[in-house]
This record gives C-alpha cells, sequence and structure tokens, in this order.
C-alpha cells in the first residue's frame, strides 16, 4: 500500500517512478516482477471507486503512458472489462462507463477533467484472462499468478518500456476526494452495509407501500449525510451521487 503526497491512498506498490507504465491487478491477485518494471502495481475489486482511485493516481503521475489490466476477472463486478472500457469508449453524460457488463460502472466522484486526462494520458493492454467464470468458487479470491502468466507479464512491461512516449508536458493533476481517501476495506464494507439497509428496508415494506421513485433527501452535502425517506433514517454515506445510483440499481429504477 502507498501514497504520493497528495494522491489518492489504496493497495498498490511503488516501483520506478520514472517508469511509463501502470500494472492494474483485478482482485486479490499476487505477482512479483521488478521494481524497475513499473511506475505503479496495485489491485482493484469495483468497478467503480476501485478505478476512480486508479485514475486519481496515475493523473497525478504524468510519467505513466501505459495501463496493463491484468489477473483474473472478478464475476459480478467484472472491474477489469470496466476500466478496459474506460480507456477505450469513455463515458456517458451520468459519467457512466461505455461499453462494459458491470452493473455499477458509474466514477461519481471524478470530475470530468479527470476522466479525459486519464484516457489522453495512457493506452492500455487487457491481460486480463480468464475473462468468464462457470461459477463462483470463492468470493474474493486470493489467488498467485501462474508462472507462465507472470513471465508474460514481464515480457509485456519490458517491451512497453522501450517504446513508452515521454511523460504529459500538462503536468499532474491532482484530485481531492474524502471518500476515495478512505481505506478500501472501510468504504467497501460501508457500500455493503449501505446496500444492506436499502433492501431490508424495501423486504420490510407492504407492498402497497413500497415505492422505488423516493430519491435519498441531502441533509448536509460537505458530510455526505443524507434523510432516507423510505426508513426515515439520517445517516453518513461515503459518496451522495454513488449512493444514489447504488438506490436506483438495486431497486431496479435505472
Amino acid at each position: 500500500m502507498g501514497t504520493r503526497q497528495g494522491g489518492i491512498s489504496g493497495d498498490y506498490r511503488v516501483g520506478d517512478p520514472l517508469s511509463a507504465v501502470a500494472v492494474a491487478i483485478v482482485g486479490r491477485g499476487s505477482v512479483e516482477v521488478p521494481d524497475h518494471l513499473f511506475n505503479l502495481k496495485g489491485r482493484f475489486k469495483t468497478e467503480n471507486m476501485g478505478i476512480e482511485r486508479i485514475v486519481a493516481n496515475v493523473i497525478l503521475r504524468p510519467e505513466i503512458r501505459h495501463m496493463v489490466v491484468c489477473g483474473h476477472e472478478e464475476f459480478g463486478h467484472f472491474p477489469g472489462g470496466a476500466l478496459v472500457a474506460l480507456v477505450r469508449d469513455g463515458v456517458d453524460g451520468d459519467r457512466r462507463i461505455k461499453g462494459c457488463r458491470s452493473p455499477l460502472p458509474f466514477l461519481c466522484n471524478l470530475p470530468m477533467q479527470a476522466i479525459d486526462r486519464f484516457r489522453r494520458q495512457v493506452d492500455v493492454v487487457d491481460l486480463v484472462h480468464p475473462k468468464d467464470v462457470d461459477e463462483i468458487i470463492e468470493y474474493d479470491l486470493k489467488y498467485e499468478f501462474e508462472e507462465a502468466k507472470r513471465l508474460e507479464l514481464i515480457e509485456l512491461l519490458s517491451d512497453l518500456e522501450l517504446q513508452a512516449a515521454p511523460p504529459l508536458e500538462e503536468g499532474p493533476i491532482e484530485v481531492r476526494s474524502p471518500t476515495l481517501d478512505r481505506g478500501g476495506g472501510e468504504l467497501g464494507a460501508q457500500m455493503n452495509k449501505d446496500a444492506d439497509d436499502i433492501v431490508s428496508g424495501m423486504l420490510a415494506m407492504p407492498s402497497e407501500r413500497l415505492s422505488t421513485h423516493c430519491p435519498f433527501i441531502t441533509v448536509d452535502q460537505e458530510l455526505n449525510i443524507i434523510l432516507d425517506p423510505v426508513s426515515g433514517l439520517i445517516k453518513e454515506v461515503p459518496s451522495l451521487e454513488f449512493i444514489g445510483r447504488l438506490r436506483s440499481y438495486l431497486t431496479g429504477d435505472e
């Protein structure tokens, strides 16, 4: 885990700060490669805030011009495909990543300037395989790269360093986000709890009172505090916009 001054926290390792290559590993994959072959090497699990952390840390480092996405695709979230699609296809007006099958690929905590810069800054190489799974063997599976895949990655990183473009002259862009700066485990646990609260509230309601068209009410925008009109509860959430997207997805109101 690491940070750069002014950067976003995350599950990543810093290698050579002059390297032009970043490595994004899907899920809890682990692979050892020489430090001089990458600038950043880290893991991500989700198609929204996981990718937002990657974007924020890459645009802070204009030296990075290549993004290698690798590992085993995560069933359900499909974050590897979402990151590849972001560079390839961009986002729509709601900042939803185009061309991916992820359920909630919304980049709610990034300005469009950051997303546009990321797409201009890096090209992407897709080494995610397998991309499809027949069944979920274990949720949040921890895995080691097979030796053949590790050597494939090392060969690719060496080739990319030889053909790297120079750093962007625009220099670094810093994204400030209290939401993204929260620890990944803490943030994930909070979002899971929020999802459970939404579903539990729906299940507890008589069918004649169930409405999926009641948006959350913002009580304090700076502190991310909302009122849930269904349950009547006031609570703090990690991201105001994303909690609304999450509720719409879970209630089928998209």
